[in-house]
């Protein structure tokens, strides 16, 4: 499929989504249960050195979880995917596993399914209303005619021609990507068309870092999915909106702190928590209803101390609900900024040097001049405990694979096994409705003395949805009538797999339906886990009966 769109240039200039697909894969090692094990391979794919100035345009983005130079260094192999960096590229994508990898890949195809989908409604659906001037093509130029010698009426075709009008489908793909994130009303007014605006505004992207991610994947693979040009790259461009720094870069609207004490009020009763002995939490030796301030519930809560001198910002607390946030939401980002903010600058201090008193700077001398003679002691004792360790560690590691591959396996056995439990008890449910009406009909041979039951009144009102099919066309239009609830299929008509998912039982008449149409119908019916019932009589009469007693049986 050729759509007209510059995705290689998109998709090899933008830092964007190379950074969502950075801080993805950084969050896939960080999560694995061998996550040492990775860390140790991917940082030698790493560039060892970045220079000061990166030749591409990065976002302002700050993670407390991961260094600048770890998310630089994976931008760069992104970056440099066909050049120097090829090879460095497809090893870091081999580290993830098969099943994360096929994850991600369905989950970048159901999104471009989405949007494609989308797409074809605005092009079956979206027409210019009947009396609009223009539609259809473009209007092609031809050579003057004996009627028009000058072209005046093609002049005037052109001038009538709105792209937006008369090619809604096109107008919807070419403005997708400059449609991210508008407004509801910019949206309207660009596509012109209210069902081409609602079918774009309800495009959402739910995992905007894995589809970053996926996409970087799939054109490793060399995936069909990364090369259908503009249906990839406004699925693409979507993600990127999406991420955190995909509306525009950090311009620091306000500090997240200002000056200010927590409040060290006591005034804040105390109260044990109500399940803390069956969750084995710690009993704090504080009496119930004991006054506390919010730094003390803080530290209890958390074993953190608030800062001394800074609160959380109002001014960004009031930026937020301008935006239209919920109070109680802008006060909680506005603490998460504050903590977030706090955290970083002690990072930050923690590679500044305190000044060192001179008595510690003496205790730190001394200890120049003591340690290489312990070194000596030690060194031969190391040399040969380090051949023992490097040893040990190679098993340990080897060790740990199997013991991961191992519960994969029996995971998926695990798996495996609940299916076939499943499956085995639907079947002895079937063969259990089939030994019934086995035994009924082989008891019509030799039928006992009839017992008075209970009268049943027809036409028969069934409180659960009903689908029957089978029997002669006489039946049916016999039983019909007495069962004005149940759905009755024509012997003929092909299944119909929405009317069966809605089902709350199957009911079959064996003795008039073709062995392929009976597999379909089992098939779907155990495909949803819907119950079968077989009838074990030819007169219509007593098969209303048989229905309608399994029915009051199935309301006890």
């Amino acid at each position: 499929m050729a759509l007209p769109a510059p995705t290689a240039n998109h998709c090899n200039s933008s830092c964007c989504y190379m950074l969502g697909a950075a801080l993805w894969f950084l969050d896939y090692v960080k999560q694995e249960e061998l996550w040492e094990e990775l860390w140790e391979e991917l940082i030698p794919l790493l560039p060892p050195e970045l220079d000061d100035e990166i030749d591409f345009a990065t976002p302002a983005v700050d993670d407390l979880a991961y260094s600048r130079d770890h998310m630089l260094g994976l931008m760069t192999v992104f970056m440099e995917r066909k050049g120097k960096q090829r090879q460095a590229f497809r090893k870091i994508w081999g580290l993830i596993d098969r099943e994360t990898s096929a994850r991600l890949k369905g989950m970048f195809k159901d999104a471009l399914l989405d949007y494609f989908d989308r797409y074809l409604k605005v092009r079956s659906r979206v027409k210019p209303h009947a009396g609009q001037v223009g539609g259809g093509a473009v209007p092609p130029l031809s050579s003057p005619a004996f009627c028009d010698p000058f072209g005046i009426n093609t002049i005037n075709s052109l001038q009538e021609f709105n792209p937006a009008r008369d090619h809604a489908d096109l107008w919807f793909l070419t403005h997708t990507p400059l449609l991210a994130g508008k407004s509801p009303e910019e949206v309207r007014e660009t596509l012109r068309f209210r069902r081409s605006s609602e079918l774009l505004l309800g495009f959402q992207i739910k995992a905007p870092y894995a589809l970053c991610a996926a996409y970087l994947l799939l054109e490793r693979d060399g995936d069909v999915l990364a090369n259908l040009n503009m249906l990839t790259t406004n699925v693409l461009v979507y993600a990127e909106r999406c991420l955190p720094w995909g509306a525009d870069e950090a311009y620091s609207y306000a500090k997240p702190f200002e000056d200010g004490t927590p409040d060290l009020s006591l005034r804040y009763a105390y109260h044990p928590h109500e399940n803390a002995e069956a969750k084995d939490l710690p009993d704090p030796d504080i009496e119930e209803g004991a006054l506390l301030s919010e730094s003390q519930l803080f530290y209890l809560a958390t074993g953190y101390a608030l800062p001394r001198d800074q609160a959380p910002s109002s001014r960004l607390r009031s930026w937020f609900m301008e935006q239209g946030m919920a109070e109680n939401r802008a006060e909680a980002l506005t603490w998460g900024a504050w903590f977030a903010s706090y955290i970083d600058d002690l990072r930050a201090q923690r590679s500044t040097p305190f000044d060192i008193p001179d008595d510690f700077e003496d205790f730190l001398n001394s200890l120049d001049e003591e340690l290489p003679e312990l070194a000596g002691e030690v060194e031969t004792e190391t040399e040969d405990s380090a051949a023992k360790t490097a040893e040990l560690t190679r098993q340990l590691k080897e060790s740990r694979k199997a013991l991961h591959e191992a519960e994969q396996g029996m995971r998926r056995l695990q798996e495996r096994i609940c299916a076939l439990e499943i499956d085995t008890l639907r079947d002895r449910s079937e063969l259990s409705q089939l030994r019934e009406t086995l035994f009924t009909l082989r008891a019509k041979e030799n039928p006992p003395e009839e017992a008075p039951g209970t009268e049943i009144e027809f036409p028969w009102q069934t409180k659960r949805r009903i689908v029957a099919f089978g029997g002669h066309d006489t039946w049916r239009k016999a039983i019909r009538p007495m069962l004005p609830d149940i759905r009755f299929f024509d012997r003929e008509m092909l299944p119909d797999i929405n009317a069966v998912k809605g089902a709350d039982a199957v009911w079959i008449q064996p003795n008039a339906l073709s062995h392929p149409f009976y597999y379909r119908v089992i098939d779907m019916a155990r495909k949803e886990n819907i119950p079968i019932r077989y009838f074990g009589f030819a007169s219509a009469r007593k098969c209303a009966e048989q229905l309608a007693v399994d029915e009051m049986a199935s309301a006890d």
